[in-house]
């Protein structure tokens, strides 16, 4: 006799419920390495379509992505490589859309979509450069400078950059999982410390946005660690005193 619709619902409902917390954290992380490959391998298949054309414009630099080729070399190129740049855009926005809906499904308490967003982002972006170095040998060192992001404009950082704030978001994110931020935290202290995290976020991305117009043209000669470095502290600051437990006095 098979058991009531409502009564197996139920029993598959507990077992959704019952998954681990190790198990999710390792079923969002292999999607994230499998999306980090399928970026990598795409960035190689880029790379053949665009070399003709960056072997007119940047003969020493074929397989690199700086310089970076302005709109007007690649329309010269036909209007196949135009397109690429949107082709592009779209496919970077098509990895966030799949790591936010991964992590939107497998949340279970308050706090755990920004955590497991956090972890799938930084597993993602640390597994995109470890696969490129293992098909293509790129990048020749953490000092090599790669085009992070194209939206609203072209992002350039030493490989370096991309990878420590990556390592700084997945170690976030598990204390975050591991329970650390699911508390209530005071009003007034929340909001200052996300007004600390959103200025420190500020100055990273400034620091990757300021040698854009330098790497229209070359490989940029200097990178603005300070600002870098600055925006990193106050962003790691703020996320401590987010998260930290309040001393007696002040509760």
């Amino acid at each position: 006799m098979r058991p009531p619709r409502e009564v197996t619902l139920a029993v598959g409902m507990a077992r959704l419920l019952s998954t681990t917390l190790t198990q999710r954290i390792l079923a969002l992380a292999a999607l994230a390495v499998g999306l980090g490959y399928i970026e990598a391998a795409v960035v190689v298949y880029l790379r053949e379509v665009v070399a003709p054309v960056r072997q007119e414009h940047f003969p020493d630099a074929v397989r690199e992505p700086l310089p970076l080729l302005s709109r007007e070399q690649l329309r010269q190129a036909g209007p196949h490589a135009e397109s690429l740049l949107a082709l592009e855009a779209v496919r970077e926005v098509a990895a966030i859309t799949v790591l936010l809906a991964a992590a939107y499904g497998i949340r279970r308490r308050r706090g755990e979509l920004a955590a497991f967003f956090l972890l799938g982002f930084a597993v993602w972006d640390i597994f995109y450069y470890v696969f490129l170095k293992l098909l293509v040998n790129w990048p020749a060192s953490l000092g090599t400078w790669d085009i992070l992001y194209l939206i609203p404009v072209p992002w350039v950082a030493p490989v370096w950059a991309p990878l420590m704030v990556s390592v700084t978001l997945l170690l976030v994110a598990l204390v975050l999982l591991r329970g650390r931020g699911d508390r209530r935290v005071p009003a007034d202290r929340a909001a200052k410390a996300a007004l600390l995290i959103a200025v420190g976020v500020a100055g990273v991305l400034a620091s990757f946005f300021l040698r854009l117009g330098e790497a229209m043209e070359r490989v940029p000669q200097q990178f603005d660690w300070p600002l870098f470095l600055a925006g990193w502290l106050l962003g790691v600051a703020g996320v401590v005193w987010l998260l930290s437990r309040p001393s007696p006095l002040h509760r």
